[in-house]
C-alpha cells in the first residue's frame, strides 16, 4: 500500500489525528466473544465479572480503564469506556476515535474540546493514546499557548509520533494552543474487546465474583438479553477451596490462584458453554 502524503496528514491533525489516512472501515457482524482468554492469568475485584460469553452484532473495540496521565506539567483524566474501532489498516493497525472526554485535573484549568485516537498494532499489547486539538483555558478564560512545548530533542524518543515515515515531535500545533502528543497505555488498562450493539439481540452470560468467607468463595451467574438482566436465569453459587482450587459451572473451568475479599486472581481453563 502506498504511504499517504505526510504533509496532507499533518494538515488534518488539527481536527483528528490521521483523519483520512487510514484505509479499511470496520463493519458490524455477528460475533461470539469469550473473555478472558484461556490460559491468561487475570484478576477481578468483587462485583466484577470473572468470565463472560457474549453473542450479538458488534465490532472490535478498545476497553480502556480510567486513565490518568501528565503532559507539559499538566495532569489529565480519561474516563474508562469501550471505544469501537473505526479503521483497520492492511498491516493490522487498529484505530478508534474519541471526542471531548479528556478532563483536566489541575485546579482552575479547563479544557475546550479534545480529539484523540486509540491505536494498536497487530501484535501490540496495550495501546497508544494520541491526542490532538486539546485546548487549555486558564481561570481567566484565556487560552494557554505552547503548554507542551519545551526541549523537543528530549521528547523525541518518548513522545515522538511517526506519520508516513516522517516524525512529528510532541508540541503545540503552530505554536498555538492545540496540543499534539502521545501516551502509552499498558495492556492492563487497554484491551481489545468487542463493542456490541444494543439491538435487543445480544445475549450475554457472566460469572461474577462476590467474595470469600473462610474457604468458601461466592459467585453469581447471570444471563442478559440486550441490556436487561433476566432474574429467572440467574444463580447464586458457592465453592469450597478446601476441596479443590478449580471451580466450574456450565462448562467453565477456572483455576483459583488466590482469592480474598477484594480481589481474585485466576486462570481460565475453559469458558462458559453457549445456550
Amino acid at each position: 500500500m502506498k504511504s499517504p502524503n505526510w504533509l496532507g496528514c499533518i494538515a488534518a491533525i488539527g481536527s483528528v489525528f490521521l483523519a483520512g489516512c487510514q484505509t479499511t472501515g470496520v463493519t458490524q457482524k455477528l460475533h461470539t466473544e469469550m473473555h478472558p482468554p484461556i490460559g491468561q492469568v487475570v484478576s477481578a475485584e468483587i462485583g466484577e465479572s470473572v468470565l463472560e460469553r457474549t453473542r450479538g452484532y458488534g465490532a472490535p473495540g478498545f476497553r480502556v480503564k480510567d486513565l490518568e496521565f501528565e503532559q507539559g506539567g499538566y495532569r489529565f483524566f480519561l474516563p474508562g469506556a469501550l471505544y469501537q474501532i473505526n479503521y483497520e489498516s492492511q498491516d493490522g493497525k487498529s484505530t478508534a476515535y474519541g471526542y471531548g472526554n479528556i478532563r483536566s485535573l489541575n485546579e482552575g484549568i479547563s479544557i475546550s474540546g479534545s480529539n484523540f485516537q486509540l491505536i494498536s498494532g497487530p501484535t501490540d499489547s496495550g495501546c497508544t493514546l494520541q491526542v490532538s486539538n486539546l485546548n487549555l483555558i486558564d481561570r481567566d478564560g484565556k487560552l494557554i499557548t505552547n503548554w507542551v512545548s519545551g526541549d523537543q530533542s528530549e521528547q523525541q524518543d518518548e513522545n515522538a509520533i511517526a506519520i508516513g515515515g516522517r516524525t512529528i515531535l510532541s508540541g503545540s500545533i503552530l505554536r498555538g494552543s492545540s496540543a499534539l502528543f502521545a501516551v502509552d497505555v499498558p495492556d492492563d488498562q487497554c484491551t481489545k474487546r468487542y463493542k456490541f450493539s444494543d439491538y435487543g439481540q445480544t445475549f450475554r452470560q457472566e460469572l461474577i465474583y462476590l467474595g470469600r468467607s473462610g474457604d468458601e468463595l461466592s459467585f453469581k451467574y447471570r444471563e442478559f438479553s440486550g441490556s436487561l438482566a433476566r432474574p429467572a436465569f440467574s444463580a447464586d453459587l458457592k465453592y469450597d477451596l478446601s476441596e479443590s482450587q478449580t471451580i466450574g459451572y456450565r462448562g467453565a473451568r477456572i483455576d483459583v490462584i488466590e482469592a480474598g475479599n477484594q480481589v481474585i486472581r485466576y486462570q481460565v481453563q475453559s469458558n462458559i458453554q453457549g445456550i
